[in-house]
């Protein structure tokens, strides 16, 4: 895949589709840095990497239809449910040119309702790995 405009990625949460309601998608993946810094004859830092911090943010426009976004990431948030997640730079299949991120995942931020006059009803969900998971970029 070369350089694209990203018309048409793929969100699937709790094997539900909602690819339709995205607008916006953010994967951070990060590890906090470890100062390890001793004396030295450059007066120079040094850092390990620490714990890494994975997250996926969706911007979505909020649908409370009763089988649309609202009833499916509302539960989710409340009870704390371990589901799928997996994120496609396209809708087409998993390949080498067209990578899924994700696994297993917990709801972590969820405002329900962002609007205002004459715009769109929108939401911002933080999706992070369930427990002791990690996420990697992967083709199959």
């Amino acid at each position: 895949m070369a350089k694209f405009a990203a018309t048409d990625c793929y969100v699937l949460v709790s094997t539900q589709n909602i690819s339709d309601w995205c607008f916006g998608i953010d994967i951070p993946d990060s590890k906090s840095q470890i100062d390890v810094s001793g004396f030295n004859p450059t007066a120079s830092m040094e850092f390990v990497p620490g714990q890494r911090d994975q997250s996926i943010v969706l911007n979505i426009e909020q649908d409370f239809g009763s089988t649309q976004i609202h009833a499916l990431l509302n539960p989710l948030y409340v009870n704390n449910t371990v589901f799928a997640v997996e994120i496609r730079p396209t809708s087409g299949a998993r390949s080498a040119t067209n990578p899924w991120f994700g696994g297993s995942a917990q709801l972590y931020e969820y405002d329900g309702l962002s609007a205002q006059l004459n715009n769109r009803a929108e939401i911002t969900a933080t999706i992070r790995p369930a427990s002791n998971a990690i996420w990697a970029w992967a083709t199959v």
